[in-house]
This record gives C-alpha cells, structure tokens and sequence, in this order.
C-alpha cells in the first residue's frame, strides 16, 4: 500500500495509461479523482476502481478550460479534504509535419499538452503546501527528448514539459513537492493508430518502431503505470526534476 491515505487527480483518466495508473494507485491505496472531458470514460474508469474496493469519483474535466481545472481541484478538496498527487497525463498527439500544421491544430496541441499542465499545477500546488507537500508527475514523450518533425507540435509541448518539470522541481523542493516526468514510448492502446500523425499502413507504423529500438515492441498501458507508480511513490523519495524514457530504449539510438 505504497500510497495509502493518499489523494490523487488523474487528467486523461478514462482510458489508456490514465485509466491503467487509476486501477494501479487505487490497489495501492490511493483514493482518485478522475478528471476527463469524456464523462463516460471517467465513469467507467472510477467504477472499475470502485468495483476492486477502491475509491473514486468522475469529474468532467475540459483541461483547456481553466474554470474546469478550477472545478476539479474543488472537488477534490470538497470529497477527500487534501490533495497529495496531480499526475498531470491528459494528451493528444497533435498535427504532423510543420507544412500540415494550422493554427488552431497548434494551439489546441498546445492547449491540451503544455497550458493544461502549466495552470493544473498552479491550481494543485497551493493544496500540496497546505498538507506539507506532495508530489507532481507529467506525461511527456520519448519525442519530447529528441527530434520527431513528423509530429512538430507534439513534439514541442512535451518538450516543454521537460523543461516545466525541472524548473517546478527546483521552485518546490524546498516545499516538500516532487516534480517528474513520465517519458512513454509508443504504446499499444486501441486507438494508437488513430492518433499517430504518421503515413502508411498500421503494419508499416507497427514494424518500423519496433526496428527502431531496442526493445522490439509496443510498451502497455500498465508498463507505463507501474513507472508512474515508482515516480510518486516513496520509493523514489529522492527523485525529483527526472524525465524517465519508458520507451525500449528509443532514446537511445
């Protein structure tokens, strides 16, 4: 129970590594809330939690809406009293080459991956100091850690999550509050293909990331979890400031 008596906000919780991490905290004693634009998935996710004995509650969450983020950490505070942990996951993958990229395909990129993150932790901070820290993990991206035109605007955002995750790291240190990030490699979800700005068949995409690392295969979901785990947990009580590739050694060739 590495995280009992703790309390957790999961942005992108209705599927994928947030619905994953949901089910991994909660067996580790976290009680959630699950903050998700889509209402249905988050409902979906917190019964999965509360049907194994855990403890979740659904909250309709539009991260680029900075009311919205208001509303999450206030029913936060209203349902549990506290809040020890903000894994800031919710994402997209952006449009594709720069030559493909609009300005409004910029700016939600942007929006959701990088602005959403930026005023969660501002909103959740105050509530960590307030009970004597916390902890703050983001989802970022092996491709925020080298270089992917193939999806520049994605790319960018996580990217600067890198960069948001150190400089929070070292302004709260002294707060008690860890900051890290999460570096996913591709991951095997239902809909990766579908949010892949690459060309070609879902064979061809599948074949060549697998020859283009180490590791020659997709992570899962859970894979990503478990290093979640590990970056708000105790056992990592002197990691702050590290963004960790979770990827088959991607970012390494």
């Amino acid at each position: 129970m590495k995280l009992k008596g703790q309390v957790a906000i999961i942005t992108g919780g209705a599927g994928g590594i947030g619905r994953a991490s949901a089910i991994l905290f909660a067996g580790e004693g976290a009680r959630l809330v699950i903050a998700d634009i889509n209402p249905e998935g988050a409902a979906e996710t917190a019964d999965l939690v509360n049907d194994s004995g855990g403890e979740a509650i659904p909250v309709r969450t539009d991260v680029t809406v900075l009311s919205d983020l208001e509303k999450m950490v206030a029913a936060t505070r209203e349902k549990y009293g506290r809040l020890d942990i903000l894994f800031n996951n919710a994402g997209i993958a952006g449009p594709g080459l720069l030559e493909d990229t609009s300005e409004a395909d910029y700016d939600l990129t942007l929006a959701i991956n990088l602005k959403a993150a930026v005023f969660g932790c501002k909103l959740a901070i105050p509530e960590m100091k307030r009970t004597g820290g916390g902890c703050i993990l983001f989802t970022s991206s092996g491709l925020g850690m080298r270089a992917f035109p193939q999806a520049l605007a994605y790319s960018l955002s996580k990217a600067a999550l890198i960069q948001l995750t150190r400089s929070l790291a070292v302004q709260l240190g002294s707060d008690n509050i860890r900051v890290n990030a999460l570096c996913p490699g591709p991951v095997d979800t239902t809909d990766l293909f579908q949010n892949m700005p690459l060309t070609g068949t879902a064979e061809d995409i599948a074949a060549r990331i697998n020859t283009e690392r180490p590791v020659p295969r997709f992570g899962t979901t859970e894979e990503m979890a478990r290093a979640a785990l590990f970056l708000i947990s105790p056992e990592s009580a002197y990691i702050t400031g590290v963004a960790l590739p979770v990827d088959g050694g991607g970012v390494a060739c």
